[in-house]
């Protein structure tokens, strides 16, 4: 997990058999199953979790009485409409915070993981994280008031930053792009406002989090790459976020390529040469361009101009996913992933984009691991970060520690 709870400090008692940690276990269980959309019935509760319906009924009835689920009959086939399972809107909210180097979203989100409201905020990322945090927090003031919600209904907040992230202390770590935000304590800034716990991860990761949970197509193995103003990839293992022993699994930023033109450019980010991040982001691909000649400052002018079919652009753009397929060929080898999604601010571009990533991993890597894989580019892509916060926010709103304040 990528934090702990912290923050309520909140006691409870639960008497009988809801009081022992295996039965707020089991209660956990069934209703984030429930709250993600694995499960709408009892009987796709009992399949899930190998609870006897019994089991099933007895804690479904106790969440029913705290006020957590609500019924709703299903589409009728001919005979009687199903009762469908469903977490009650009103029991609370979480909300998702997605921090990026050109932008700030946040939003509030149902525990059904529905996204009620969302909007940008402006940061300056060198301003530091304070001046960054005022702003969330008015931001998020408003979301809630425009919902007629309150601080107090906000069962638990995730905020995705660019960067590595310290798991156990929840704060960003070396985050290069974010100057004075190392070992940051965003739990201190949300306690002046609420007692939910803060949950803090790897953007990257929330938005792989939230293309794999919001895909109809059953996928357990996934790779997602964030290519905008950084480059990030998120892991999916197993139907779960896959952090390494350190949480920098999918760091592939600071892979060097080599024997390419680009063996010795500098990485700011490391102080390497030759790293990816190097040259697959859009401030260098921005700056090669200005060097040719083309009237571009930023990664939007490079968007713009691909899309208008200038060759230049165009070409650059393919060469920046030739690049990116050759570590991406290799991850294919060693993770052996059925489906690699591109999201980001690039993602719009993806016929050039995916062909300059598919001609070199179809390539470069090994022909069983590349014989059913996809790769194809995001169709949620503003809302990701977002979703898959929301996703993690939830879960752990929904825990046993979590589900404790309620009962």
């Amino acid at each position: 997990m990528p934090a702990s709870f912290a923050g309520s400090g909140k006691s409870s008692s639960i008497n009988g058999a809801e009081s022992g940690h295996a039965g707020l276990r089991e209660h956990s269980e069934l209703i984030v199953h429930i709250a993600t959309g694995r499960a709408s019935s009892k009987t796709d509760l009992a399949r899930l979790t190998g609870l006897s319906r019994t089991t099933v009924s007895k804690r479904l009835d106790a969440l029913t009485r705290r006020g957590l689920l609500s019924t709703h009959l299903g589409d009728s086939t001919g005979g009687r409409p199903a009762v469908k399972l469903g977490v009650d809107p009103s029991a609370g909210a979480v909300a998702s915070i997605d921090i990026g180097l050109s932008h700030c979203r946040v939003g509030v989100l149902d525990l059904g993981v529905r996204l009620l409201d969302a909007c940008y905020v402006d940061i300056t990322p060198d301003a530091g994280p304070e001046a960054a945090m005022d702003g969330i927090l008015a931001a998020l003031e408003g979301l809630l008031t425009g919902l007629d919600r309150r601080w107090s209904d906000v069962r638990a907040i995730c905020v995705g930053v660019p960067g590595q992230v310290d798991a156990e202390k929840a704060v960003p770590i070396r985050p290069l792009t974010l100057p004075g935000w190392e070992g940051f304590r965003l739990q201190d800034v949300f306690s002046r406002v609420c007692d939910a716990p803060v949950l803090v991860d790897n953007d990257a990761n929330l938005m792989a989090l939230g293309e794999y949970r919001s895909r109809a197509d059953a996928v357990d193995h996934m790779l997602f790459v964030k290519f905008g103003s950084a480059l990030g990839c998120g892991i999916i293992s197993n139907g779960r976020i896959h952090r390494g022993a350190n949480g920098i699994a999918g760091e592939i930023a600071h892979v060097r390529l080599r024997g390419t033109d680009y063996g010795e450019l500098l990485c700011t980010g490391c102080g390497n040469s030759g790293c990816l991040r190097a040259v697959v982001n859009g401030a260098a691909i921005a700056a090669r361009l200005a060097d040719e000649g083309l009237p571009v400052r930023t990664k939007y002018d490079v968007i713009r101009l691909a899309q208008q079919g200038e060759p230049r652009a165009l070409r650059a753009v393919r060469e920046a996913g030739e690049r990116l397929g050759e570590v991406l060929a290799i991850m294919v080898c060693f993770l052996n992933p059925e489906l690699i999604v591109i999201g980001g601010s690039f993602a719009v571009l993806q016929d050039d984009l995916l062909a300059g990533v598919r001609s070199v991993v179809y390539e470069r890597a090994l022909a069983q691991a590349t014989r059913r894989i996809r790769i194809e580019t995001t169709a949620l892509n503003a809302d990701l970060g977002l979703l898959g916060g929301g996703h993690l926010a939830i879960e752990h709103a929904l825990s046993p520690e979590g589900l404790a304040t309620w009962f």
